[in-house]
């Protein structure tokens, strides 16, 4: 019998051992899951965080986009006026040349037709371009003619042969065709 104890009194002993193991191994693994919880956390924030970053590009680009698009969207329409302008206002400069006044009611209602399209130009940020004198701009001018004089600096405009026309100060309807001054060389 007592040595059926000793056995009994190992096996209890051993099994006793195994479970505070198994205890120990318990704890390290849950310490070990809690870790993995955490850092799997911890990502899945810093994911969330990037997509809502990646979200507020987009949507401040989607406006910018909405923006540009409410700016320009006459573009064409405007651009189709620029011609009847400019046979507006030739039209009066040939009037005021005359020197018979059955033109004047005519160029009355000339310049009122303009001074509408103005007004139309300024609500939709239309601007002329038509500065003599100005450094010439191969952005906003189209050079038609070069006239050679050691008078004035080169690269000037002398003269404005048909307005261009800028919409918000950014986008060219269409670019101001110029004579542009340049010096001559004297070549011995």
């Amino acid at each position: 019998m007592k040595n059926e104890e000793k056995i009994n009194n190992r096996t209890i002993g051993d099994i006793k051992k195994k479970e505070t193991i198994h205890l120990s191994d318990k704890d390290s693994l849950i310490n070990t899951l809690k870790s993995e919880l955490n850092t799997s956390e911890e990502k899945i924030k810093e994911i969330i965080s990037q997509q809502n970053k990646e979200i507020f590009k987009i949507t401040n680009r989607l406006m910018s986009e909405i923006e540009k698009c409410q700016k320009f969207s006459l573009e064409n329409l405007i651009t189709e006026f620029l011609s009847i302008v400019d046979n507006i206002e030739r039209a009066a400069v040939l009037i005021k040349q005359e020197k018979e006044n059955i033109y004047a009611e005519i160029l009355k209602n000339i310049e009122n037709v303009l001074c509408l399209i103005k007004n139309i130009f300024i609500q939709f940020k239309v601007s002329k371009i038509c500065d003599v004198e100005a450094k010439f701009d191969p952005n906003v001018h189209q050079a038609i003619s070069i006239r050679y004089d050691n008078k004035i600096k080169s690269n000037k405009v002398l003269e404005v042969m048909q307005s261009g026309y800028i919409m918000h100060h950014t986008r060219l309807l269409r670019p101001a065709m110029v004579i542009v001054s340049k010096n001559k060389t004297n070549s011995c």
